[in-house]
């Protein structure tokens, strides 16, 4: 955004983050991101649509799993953009730019290992992992064709990843939206010319389309980045000669790790369903539900309540810096009322339009009763998700993570799971059990942040 790289224009836009209106704050910040969450959701939807009505349901099962590892593998970074955001975001509102900058380079240094480490890592585990976790042979194989291409998009993701996290720090979530609304076209292009015509790659196609659209953005943000006050994270000359700090390593890691534990606890959840999946009479029409489900309500739902949550996280972040923190906090409220007038409407268009939705995204009749059920049962928690994602995203901002980090874990993994696999194997034929283990956990999580973040006791943390 041209604004931010005028020093002027830049202290303005700081001061619309902490002082006047809040909602005037939440606006500036949350219509960009609510942009690039749907650039984000057009992108996936794409994938899920080529997958389902070209390549078939085993590519839609592969689609659905690898997903999920790709996640896992870039979870890590999570950790990092936490850590950034709430350090850059804090030293920005207190005005101690030296800071700021200092955050934001070895940000940046870490994200250069980070990337690298995991990408290498997911191209040795991917293969077994698919196998592990219950697919058939022929969605191993299609699997294994997406990974060792989606894959290696893990490094300049990383890097756009963190580059994104410090525009948000800045106050400006303009950036980061233009970046990726390039970055959805190029996908959306490539996953039609790579997997259908006229190069008919396959879901290798998919894979392809993500790698070069991430190495697009690493290079807007760079060519960006340099026309701000930290400009300075982007030279590799500088960042390799001051080299990986302890200090600045642990504090941020501090902040994100538990962060990037919560976010592990809900992937390693879903990995962990396809083991349920497996115990079913039809894994794949499982498989492909799941898929199906899971990404439209992440992009319909979750995508614009994530939007939300990046949205707060540095509003709170520079009001605590600049020792505003009733303000933080009513940000943080304002943004929640939202969310749910928002998902209380998605809760009604998935249950009454489960089954038309399905029909448009697969051809397969069990695939089609599953994904409706998934509609159905988890539409009704929207609301709940709703108030976990935006709450944990303003404690976020405030650096305050760990205790978000049990009740995640709690809900997630101890309460989810067996709730999922007892309802499976013991009331329900076929994965409803699991809908309904994943719209309790949600309830139960979404009250709980509720109760946690009217305590106040997030405004405290020390960053």
């Amino acid at each position: 955004m041209e604004a931010c790289q005028e020093v002027g224009a830049k202290e303005k836009l700081d001061d619309v983050i902490i002082n006047g209106s809040t909602w005037q704050a939440i606006w500036h910040m949350a219509w960009p991101m609510l942009l690039q969450m749907s650039s984000v959701s057009i992108a996936s939807f794409c994938d899920v649509w080529i997958a389902g009505n070209v390549l078939g349901s085993d590519a839609q099962a592969a689609i659905g799993l690898c997903g999920q590892i790709w996640f896992f593998m870039i979870l890590m970074t999570v950790a990092l953009s936490a850590g950034t955001t709430a350090l850059v975001s804090r030293y920005w509102g207190a005005r101690e730019m030296d800071m700021a900058e200092k955050a934001a380079k070895q940000s940046m240094l870490f994200g250069l290992v980070f990337g690298i480490s995991s990408m290498s890592l997911g191209l040795l585990i991917c293969r077994p992992l698919v196998a592990w976790l219950g697919a058939s042979p022929e969605v191993q194989e299609l699997g294994w064709q997406y990974m060792r291409v989606d894959l290696l998009s893990q490094f300049p993701f990383t890097l756009c990843w963190v580059s994104h996290s410090l525009w948000r720090a800045m106050g400006n979530a303009r950036a980061p939206m233009m970046n990726w609304m390039i970055m959805t076209c190029i996908i959306c292009v490539l996953d039609f010319v790579l997997c259908v015509k006229p190069f008919n790659f396959g879901i290798s196609g998919i894979g392809a389309a993500w790698l070069v659209a991430a190495i697009v953005g690493v290079a807007l943000n760079f060519f960006q980045l340099r026309k701000t006050k930290l400009a300075s994270c982007t030279s590799l000359p500088l960042l390799f000669r001051e080299g990986v700090q302890k200090e600045w390593f642990v504090r941020i890691l501090k902040i994100g790790i538990p962060s990037c534990i919560m976010d592990l606890a809900w992937v390693g959840g879903c990995f962990l369903l396809f083991l349920i999946f497996a115990e079913t009479v039809n894994k794949t029409a499982c498989q492909a539900a799941w898929a199906i489900g899971f990404r439209l309500e992440e992009i319909i739902s979750c995508l614009p309540l994530h939007a939300i949550s990046a949205a707060v996280a540095p509003i709170v972040g520079q009001n605590l810096g600049a020792g505003k923190p009733e303000r933080a906090e009513q940000a943080g409220w304002q943004c929640t009322w939202v969310g749910l007038g928002f998902t209380v409407v998605i809760a009604l268009v998935l249950f009454f339009g489960a089954e038309t939705i399905s029909k448009t995204m697969s051809s397969d009749p069990t695939v089609i009763l599953y994904s409706t059920q998934y509609f159905q049962v988890v539409g009704l928690s929207q609301p709940f998700v709703a108030l976990f994602i935006i709450l944990f995203g303003a404690m976020q901002g405030a650096g305050y993570t760990a205790w978000p980090m049990w009740v995640g874990i709690f809900s997630l993994i101890f309460l989810r799971l067996p709730l999922s696999w007892f309802l499976t194997g013991r009331v329900y034929d076929g994965p409803m059990g699991c809908w309904m283990g994943i719209a309790a956990s949600s309830v139960v999580l979404g009250l709980l942040a509720l109760w946690r973040y009217k305590t106040g006791v997030w405004k405290l943390v020390k960053v």
